[in-house]
């Protein structure tokens, strides 16, 4: 298990390379890769604080049960899979950053043709999952928050999710979790 997890630290290459460039990290960011191996190198039900650096690349919404009304980013776009870092935004929190985020248009620059790119503020009219991914998929984040293992009862998952920690019959398997309550946990690295 400590070699897959070791294994864990070199897919974030990027990551790792990226942050010793970011203003926002020079305290100090921690990976995905990096994040698991903390979450399940400590105690059970212990949290650890941190600031977290991701790509977004997926993301879901918890419809009923105990997650309540949360919504999530990850790392990895099968949330399932092992060393994936899930931030889990409160609503209220959510809604405040796709405010604050700014969405440009006119990327592309075609020769011989004038664009103006003009940014505005987004507004928000229906917050769900998909308007979450559309906006935030894609981007980096520094992510201000405790590090916690979440346990998900499920029957997929990546290792294969088996009946332990949390019950002898309950399958599932744990998420490596930072939860946000306050969108000034969050900085978008990629906003000028």
């Amino acid at each position: 298990m400590i070699r897959h997890l070791a294994s864990l630290v070199e897919a974030d290459a990027a990551l790792s390379s990226a942050r010793a460039l970011l203003p926002d990290c020079e305290s100090g960011c921690i990976t995905p890769g990096e994040a698991t191996m903390m979450a399940f190198s400590a105690r059970e039900g212990e949290t650890l604080p941190g600031r977290f650096l991701l790509d977004i690349r997926g993301g879901g919404q918890s419809l009923h049960g105990e997650l309540g009304q949360l919504l999530f980013v990850n790392s990895r776009q099968d949330f399932a899979t092992l060393g994936t870092l899930t931030v889990a935004f409160e609503r209220d929190a959510l809604e405040a950053l796709l405010r604050r985020l700014r969405i440009c248009g006119a990327d592309e620059v075609v020769e011989g043709e004038i664009t103006v790119k003009a940014c505005r503020s987004s507004g928000i009219s229906n917050l769900d999952m998909f308007t979450m991914i559309q906006r935030l998929d894609g981007r980096r984040i520094v992510v201000d928050g405790d590090l916690r293992l979440q346990w998900i009862d499920s029957r997929i998952g990546s290792p294969r999710p088996v009946s332990n920690k949390r019950g002898e019959r309950e399958l599932g398997y744990y998420q490596v979790w930072v939860q946000v309550s306050e969108a000034a946990q969050v900085i978008f690295v990629d906003e000028d």
